[in-house]
């Protein structure tokens, strides 16, 4: 069975994301960060649509020189960082504050389902629901808005 190409950063991509934030979009930074050289392109693809981001923002990546592709992908397990825990729930509730603020406290729905939240992977479908949510209630540029907050406050 073929597996999918697995893109992994260049060192020029590892400087760029040790220099300031404000180098690069948000969402396109924490797209930048989610490459990590076991990820297929299939599943940086459904990340990068969580964040707002089209199919193109991986070739963009790649375009730019931050990216390379690898010709499989890793059969070793991803690393259980205590620093990507720690993002994870930083991000969450971020996430959770600024839902309320932007439904009027109408996110009882939503806070629920947080609490099933346990990976990156559930966080980017609860965020997807979450803009859904907001953008119903108000309008598109409202849930790019959050997306784009949540991403930033990620990435930090």
């Amino acid at each position: 069975m073929k597996q999918d190409p697995t893109p992994s950063k260049t060192p020029q991509a590892r400087a760029l994301l040790a220099g300031p934030r404000t180098a690069m979009a948000p969402a396109l930074r924490m797209l930048l960060i989610s490459v990590d050289g076991r990820r297929g392109l299939g599943e940086l693809q459904r990340i990068a649509r969580s964040l707002g981001l089209g199919d193109q923002a991986l070739e963009e990546l790649r375009r730019d020189g931050l990216i390379g592709l690898a010709p499989e992908r890793s059969t070793e397990p991803a690393p259980s960082g205590g620093d990507a825990l720690r993002r994870l729930v930083k991000a969450k509730m971020f996430a959770l504050d600024l839902a309320a603020r932007m439904l009027g406290g109408r996110d009882a729905d939503l806070r629920a389902s947080a609490r099933q939240v346990d990976s990156e992977t559930s966080f980017l479908r609860w965020m997807d629901d979450a803009a859904a949510c907001i953008e119903a209630a108000a309008d598109p540029e409202r849930a790019r808005l959050f997306r784009e907050r949540v991403a930033a406050a990620a990435a930090d």
